[in-house]
């Protein structure tokens, strides 16, 4: 049994969306993969580019208490978020436990997604094991979950890896498409992104994401500047299929970004030379307030020639494509 689940790109509302703005993301044609094998060993192993451990069924129950028990904790400000996990691997195994899994086989995971660029890669491996773990429990009697339900479950095991995340990811990983997300709620939208959008990474961000928002939360908390992402979000969302008011929305938006100081200097002169070319680029996820490296960027370029920008500044870039669909099985 095999099935996938894509990662995201942020069109725009990073950071604003903890402050109640609204936040446009797009499920991307760049996945984590899952297959299942069965065995008769009374235990589901985890192998593959993310994962190498292997757990008793018996002892998935037991793991989740564990777990919940060490997120309490954070949530009482007595352990720090990343002390809640060991390692990647009980992430998927409390993702297997939330379901009573009692399937003995291997769980393979491999992956896509570049990690630390904020494509969502632990939502899309928890969406993943999820989709398998409900298609075989379904085999055996269970019920099927809603998109809903998914995409709360998804939402609520994502807790252990990013404390008090948005849910953008979740939302994403679960719809697919072009998702808006406002105050928890999630719309999916009725329109394409169109051609010539590029990712572009600049690089891992030598500070971590938390690091990032609490930084701007130090500074902008109570800043008037939400009410200005809030509009520049409307703007593009408007303006998908308009090529000159695209760019003049995520232009507006870097610079929103520049005011609150997660755009590195090296990547700020990529941008400006982007839009001397004519294109337009912005940060795309945390960005970073430390380092050159910013993660990824989305470029907006339709009919350009990127190649000798991102040749400059050594970014490797890729072409956006949406992925449609969310998580799902893609064979028996």
């Amino acid at each position: 049994m095999q099935a996938i689940a894509p990662g995201k790109v942020i069109l725009s509302g990073e950071h604003a969306v903890v402050y109640g703005a609204p936040a446009l993301a797009v499920a991307t044609r760049c996945h984590i993969h899952a297959c299942f094998t069965p065995h008769s060993a009374d235990a589901v192993s985890l192998s593959g580019s993310l994962l190498d451990s292997a757990y008793s069924l018996s002892s998935l129950g037991p793991l989740k208490a564990q777990l919940d028990q060490r997120f309490d904790a954070f949530s009482a400000g007595t352990l720090a978020i990343d002390a809640v996990l060991d390692s990647p691997d009980q992430l998927i195994a409390y993702v297997l436990a939330s379901q009573q899994f009692c399937c003995s086989g291997e769980l393979r995971l491999h992956s896509e997604l570049p990690t630390g660029a904020g494509m969502g890669s632990s939502a899309a491996a928890i969406a993943v094991t999820l989709v398998m773990a409900e298609a075989l429990m379904q085999q055996q009697g269970g019920q099927p979950l809603s998109a809903e339900q998914r995409f709360t479950l998804i939402r609520y095991c994502e807790r252990l890896q990013h404390g008090r995340g948005s849910a953008i990811d979740a939302a994403a990983v679960t719809f697919g498409g072009l998702v808006r997300v406002e105050s928890d709620q999630v719309t999916s939208l009725d329109c394409a992104l169109g051609e010539g959008w590029y990712r572009v990474s600049t690089g891992t961000p030598s500070v971590s994401t938390g690091h990032c928002v609490q930084q701007v939360r130090s500074t902008f908390a109570q800043s008037a500047i939400w009410a200005d992402f809030h509009q520049v979000t409307d703007q593009l969302q408007a303006a998908l299929g308009q090529p000159d008011l695209v760019h003049t929305a995520v232009r507006h938006n870097h610079r929103l970004l520049q005011r609150i100081g997660v755009v590195p200097m090296t990547v700020a002169g990529f941008i400006e030379a982007a839009e001397q070319l004519g294109a337009s680029a912005k940060i795309s996820g945390a960005g970073a307030v430390a380092g050159d490296c910013g993660g990824q960027v989305l470029l907006y370029a339709p009919g350009l020639d990127i190649s000798p920008l991102c040749a400059a500044f050594n970014y490797p870039y890729f072409p956006l494509q949406e992925d449609p669909q969310g998580a799902r099985r893609i064979s028996d």
